[in-house]
């Protein structure tokens, strides 16, 4: 799995060490994704983390859990292509809406902002 999200394009790529890594406050990264077989680790110990952030791979959040290790490849390569997920509030008519990257810069952020 780890192999195929690599070569997909992934930035951040780990096992136990990693969610370890993100248990201890690491999130650095616009996006988390797993395979099925990592979600109840990543459940129980970086749940803390993920959770507030709208990161943490669950099924209910789609596009973030994997079947397999093809799967998870396939989800990254969609992430880097730049996926957008938008979410609605609809008792208010409120959008939610990413206008950049982490990676993108103050510059590109509010020009993107502005536009």
């Amino acid at each position: 799995a780890r192999e195929n999200a690599k070569a997909a394009g992934a930035d951040v790529v780990g096992g136990e060490d990693l969610v370890d890594r993100v248990a201890d406050g690491y999130v650095e990264f616009d996006a988390c994704v797993a395979t099925a077989d990592m979600a109840p680790l990543l459940k129980r110990k970086a749940a803390r983390v993920l959770g507030p952030k709208g990161l943490l791979p669950a099924a209910k959040n789609e596009g973030t859990l994997a079947d397999d290790a093809d799967g998870l490849g396939a989800l990254v390569a969609e992430l880097k292509k730049g996926r957008v997920k938008l979410r609605t509030e609809p008792k208010r008519g409120v959008l939610h809406a990413p206008f950049g990257r982490l990676s993108f810069g103050e510059d590109k952020l509010l020009a993107n902002l502005r536009s």
